[in-house]
Formats: C-alpha cells, sequence, structure tokens
C-alpha cells in the first residue's frame, strides 16, 4: 500500500491511525516547505521519527502540528533506527492532540504572521536567559522581516519557533512594530485631549502642553519625554519610541497623566472646574475615573 497525499486533506494523526490498524511496515516520508521528515512503522507501532534537528518522539510530535506540505508512504521498508520509546499508537495519538491544543494556544498569543518584529531598545533587562533556540530566532530579528519569515529562516520545528517568539515577545524582548504604533498614537491621542480638556486655547496651551512633557520626564520615563514634541498644537514623538514602549508603560503614563493634570488644573482652575473638565476627559478617554 503506497499512497501519496496532502497535509492540508489528510492530516499525520489520521494517517497513523490508518498505518496502525492496518499493522503496516514502511515509512511515511514528510515534506514541509522543502524540510524533509520520516516516521517509520513496523507492524503498525511507530518505531522512528526524525524532523530537522530532532528525532524520536519530539520529532513526531513536530511533524504532526504541521499543516502544510505533502507526505507519502512506503510500504515494505525495512526499518533500522527506533528512537520511539514508547511504541503504541493510541498512546501517541493523545500525547499528539495535547501538543495540538499547547500549539494552538501560543499561536493564538503570537501576531499576525504578517507582524514586522524588531529588538527593543533596552536589550535583554536582568534576569533573562536564553536558550540555544532564543538565541537563533532573536538573531534573525531585524525590523524587516515578519514573523511568517522569521519562522522560515530560523530552521527550526514549528512548536518550537512558537513557542521561542511567545517567550521573546512576552519578555519585551522583541515587539509587534504595528502594535508599539498603536501604543504610541494612543498615547499621543491622551496627551492632546489631556492639553485640550484643561487648557485655554491661545493662552497657555503650550505652556500645558510642556507641563505634560515634564509630568512624563519627572516620573521616571526620561527615555520617552526626552523622545516628545509639541507643536502646531499636537504632540510627537521620535519613531525611535516603539522601541521602548510597551502596552504596561503606556497604561501607567496614561494613569499618571491623568491624575498630575487634574491636580495641576486644580491649582489652576480650581477644584469645581477642574473636576468638571476631568469629567469630560475621561468620557473622552473612555475611562471613569482615570485608573485602570
Amino acid at each position: 500500500m503506497d499512497l501519496t497525499a496532502n497535509l492540508e486533506i489528510f492530516s499525520g494523526a489520521e494517517l497513523i491511525s490508518l498505518i496502525s490498524q492496518g499493522k503496516k511496515t514502511g515509512v511515511l516520508y514528510f515534506d514541509v516547505s522543502g524540510e524533509k521528515g520520516e516516521l517509520c512503522f513496523i507492524e503498525g507501532a511507530p518505531v522512528h521519527a526524525s524532523f530537522k534537528s530532532l528525532f524520536g518522539e519530539e520529532a513526531l510530535y513536530n511533524i504532526m502540528i504541521e499543516k502544510q506540505g505533502t507526505v507519502s508512504y512506503k510500504d515494505k521498508i525495512a526499518v533500522k533506527d527506533r528512537t520511539i520509546q514508547n511504541n503504541s499508537a493510541s498512546e501517541l495519538l493523545s500525547q499528539i492532540e495535547k501538543r495540538k491544543v499547547e500549539f494552538d494556544d501560543l499561536a493564538k498569543k503570537l501576531p499576525p504572521f504578517d507582524a514586522i518584529l524588531e529588538k527593543r531598545a533596552d536589550g535583554l533587562g536582568e534576569n533573562i536567559s536564553l536558550r540555544k533556540s532564543d538565541w537563533a530566532v532573536i538573531r534573525i530579528v531585524d525590523g524587516k522581516k515578519n514573523i511568517k519569515t522569521i519562522i522560515k529562516d530560523s530552521k527550526l520545528p514549528l512548536f518550537e519557533v512558537y513557542k521561542t517568539l511567545e517567550y521573546l515577545l512576552s519578555k519585551g524582548m522583541v515587539f509587534d512594530r504595528s502594535q508599539s504604533e498603536k501604543m504610541k498614537s494612543e498615547l499621543l491621542s491622551s496627551m492632546n485631549n489631556i492639553v485640550e480638556a484643561f487648557s485655554i486655547k491661545g493662552a497657555n496651551t503650550k505652556d500645558w502642553a510642556l507641563s505634560i512633557i515634564d509630568m512624563v520626564m519627572s516620573n521616571g520615563y526620561e527615555t520617552i519625554g526626552g523622545m516628545l514634541k509639541y507643536s502646531g498644537e499636537k504632540f510627537s514623538a521620535d519613531d525611535a519610541v516603539l522601541k521602548v514602549l510597551d502596552d504596561e508603560k503606556v497604561a501607567k503614563l496614561k494613569e499618571l497623566l491623568y491624575k498630575a493634570s487634574l491636580e495641576k488644573a486644580t491649582g489652576d482652575l480650581g477644584p469645581m472646574i477642574a473636576k468638571k473638565k476631568y469629567k469630560e476627559l475621561m468620557q473622552k478617554e473612555g475611562v471613569s475615573d482615570g485608573t485602570f
């Protein structure tokens, strides 16, 4: 029984079930984006697997999560290597299903495949250790390649590179430029809203804008504050700010600016007018009281 199939139509797990039920001896040959893999059977029991740099069960699990490529089966091929310790097809299929669930969970945490990744400006930080696979991926990140290209160029098994990307993103060592652009826009919009809410147009607008920048600078965000500019009644920021912004910093900065601007406005306008303008600001910002 020889056959050829497309992984988009027949999954590797389905083929394992078919070969196991038929108690066949032979080899499944995989071709995934030019990367070769094989899974060997003796009387329906998986006994050997290889894929990229992996062997045994890890190779098997990584082949099984691939959804694109071709696979062919050659019957009655002599099998010499034995790298799979657990030869129970049913138990291996159960583990494959668990890996697929874990893989899908990782995929949900990653940006879209067309997202461009860049290295964070402040590097690795403290108490962060990198594995060999982490170094292999982070070396490829150059601010030009998207995730799809990074996965391909890494030459790593798909599950491994997904796990690595999720780790690097969660630790802030790399970032999605498009997401950072959104965070930059969100922060600048909030700063513009604060100035508009509390300043008197044509009188002290620039003074308020400079006060906002000073609030940023004097509260531990000197790097971000140094990249802020105000001209034409609008805030702007150097593109370099993208390398230092993250969700947590933007959230904390906005909360800080809400509170500090209310305090300044209370002194400038009096508590009644300041609270009225603050309430209007919060409505425009889509938050109830300036906290998160």
